[in-house]
């Protein structure tokens, strides 16, 4: 076996490691805090109880929405790299790493999924792949900022911000496509927020939305625990009580709607497993790689890279 076969696998197996590790110490701390935390859940059961059902049930369908619209956008690189890949298996492919992401702390999922997304790709694809790949991570970043900024102005001078990324899709009419898809899972995670936050009665949702989009990626950076436990209602609490929302209505609510967005994140990559269960993967095109892949299922191919 070769260096070059070796890399990938010890890579896969150090986050396999340190996710098993993190895996005890959030057991551990469960444990060792359950009696303040088991305040904390009898209220956001309160708080649960007394939202709008329907509401909570959209905006998960909208946090669902956040993770599809990453497959896609992963898809439309693809396809501008030479690839070939389906919607619907892009979409799947990544649904699949936010469901290792819930129950896998150091974003393991995000190895899974580049891995399943990456067989589509021609041998000679990955540079171009890096450089769109390279730009969508300018267009998030700077759409998160803007809905942190749009937040704090006052809803007229909100609205500026929206048209300034209109203006600037227009002046990248090569790009509008892809800064379109990178833009479209923050405005739907966004939207999410303030659904659910509007079941559960909390004031200003869309302004607390906006906040609360940029500080769940700021958590999310290095989580440290499955689904990012704690620290992503952590962040929710935080905003919310900057915001004027008392602590013990920002605590309970915290816990509700990182609830919701797990469970979408579960709901959806269980359906993905599913669909790729049942699916098989398509061919990348013979003349681009030299080589007729296996064909094997998808689930033996990701075993492969982490066994």
């Amino acid at each position: 076996m070769s260096p070059s076969d070796t890399q990938p696998v010890g890579f896969g197996l150090r986050r396999v490691l340190l996710s098993l590790f993190f895996i005890s110490l959030t057991g551990g701390g469960i444990a060792l805090a359950w009696p303040r935390l088991a305040h904390a859940l009898d209220g956001a059961e309160e708080a649960a109880r007394g939202s709008d059902p329907g509401l909570l049930v959209l905006a998960g369908m909208l946090f669902a929405a956040a993770p599809a619209s990453c497959g896609l956008l992963w898809r439309h690189a693809i396809v501008r790299a030479g690839g070939r890949l389906a919607p619907a298996q892009a979409c799947a492919r990544y649904g699949v790493g936010s469901l290792v992401n819930s129950f896998a702390p150091c974003h393991l999922g995000d190895v899974v999924r580049a891995a399943l997304l990456c067989r589509a790709l021609p041998s000679s694809a990955p540079r171009r792949v890096a450089g769109c790949l390279g730009l969508v991570q300018c267009v998030r970043i700077a759409a998160l900022g803007a809905l942190a900024l749009a937040s704090w102005l006052p809803l007229r001078l909100g609205l500026l911000v929206a048209v300034g990324a209109v203006v600037a899709a227009v002046f990248r009419r090569k790009q509008a496509a892809l800064i379109g898809l990178a833009v479209l899972g923050p405005v739907a995670k966004a939207a999410a927020v303030a659904v659910a936050l509007v079941a559960l009665g909390i004031p200003e949702p869309l302004a607390a939305a906006l906040a609360i989009v940029p500080a769940l990626e700021l958590a999310a950076l290095l989580p440290l625990t499955p689904a990012n436990v704690g620290a992503a209602s952590a962040a929710i609490s935080v905003v919310l009580h900057a915001r004027g929302v008392p602590v013990a209505d920002a605590v309970p609510a915290s816990i509700v709607l990182h609830g919701v967005e797990t469970a979408a994140g579960v709901l959806f990559g269980a359906g993905s497993a599913i669909f790729l269960l049942m699916s098989r993967e398509p061919e990348v095109p013979q003349q681009d790689t030299g080589a007729r892949p296996e064909g094997r299922p998808w689930a033996l191919r990701a075993f492969r890279a982490f066994a």
